[in-house]
């Protein structure tokens, strides 16, 4: 299984070019408004702790936010016309920021989830996700199935639909939340949780820095309404935009482009 998974992210790899930095303004101020029309700039929300979607990374001495949802994310603004300021945020926080309007839009590899809809709008999907169970490696023949992780604990993001995923999926186990997606590996690594949920294309990533962790196919149920963009509820003016943006970029395949130049950037994880 493992070999199977490193061969997938090496031929990812090899197929990646190198991403364009110039799309980040960082870190300034919010202030776009609730349909960004009447500034230069828009502010996007995000956590950048989940690579290859958004992760931070030292280019020439600087801290940039980069990865695929930050691609789309200036492809959106650069449709508009617009300036892309980045808040970088813990996930748990990104919808309430939105609804208090201090960032214009959401991306942070979000499904959009029926809770979540009744607090925002959302765009169409812009791709779609698997999830991947990481577990120690001397502990893969341990825990084989979803069964053997029950009385156990296990980890997933903070207000991620991985948490819903292992609560409606694994509820033998007991789960453990975090914000920051790399205090979940360090609970794993140090034995305080048995396995860790996430995204396979961010397990994948974890995977490439050795041989300590391995990833199990649970064959746990993925929503199948994938990842989209969020907006304020009712903002339908920057939601059309941002839909005719993703669909070209999904349509196109570019989206795939952005997903492997940024594996191709992505730091090692620690």
């Amino acid at each position: 299984m493992k070999q199977t998974w490193k061969k997938i992210l090496g031929l990812t790899l090899a197929a990646a070019m190198t991403l364009g930095l110039a799309a980040c303004s960082q870190q300034k101020e919010a202030g776009g408004g609730e349909d960004a029309d009447g500034d230069d700039t828009i502010v996007l929300g995000t956590s950048a702790d989940y690579a290859p979607f958004e992760f931070h990374k030292m280019v020439d001495g600087k801290d940039v936010i980069m990865g695929s949802d930050i691609s789309l994310a200036q492809k959106i603004a650069d449709d508009m016309g617009k300036e892309l300021v980045i808040k970088d945020m813990d996930f748990n926080s990104l919808l309430i920021e939105l609804d208090n309007g201090t960032v214009d839009f959401v991306i942070a590899s979000m499904a959009p989830s029926k809770e979540r809809a009744e607090q925002v709008d959302f765009s169409e999907p812009y791709e779609y996700s698997q999830v991947g169970c990481l577990v120690r490696t001397e502990d893969a023949d341990k825990y084989p199935t979803v069964e053997s992780l029950e009385g156990k604990s296990i980890a997933a993001q903070t207000g991620s639909n991985l948490e819903t995923i292992a609560k409606e999926q694994m509820g033998g186990s007991t789960l453990v939340s975090l914000a920051k997606v790399p205090d979940l590996i360090m609970q794993l690594k140090t034995g305080k949780v048995e396995a860790v949920l996430m995204d396979v294309d961010t397990a994948l990533g974890y995977l490439a820095q050795g041989d300590e962790l391995t990833m199990v196919d649970y064959g746990l149920h993925v929503d199948e309404d994938g990842l989209a963009v969020a907006v304020k509820k009712g903002n339908s003016q920057l939601l059309e935009k941002i839909n005719a943006t993703v669909k070209e970029v999904r349509d196109s395949g570019q989206m795939e482009k952005f997903k492997e130049e940024a594996a191709a950037e992505a730091p090692e994880e620690e």
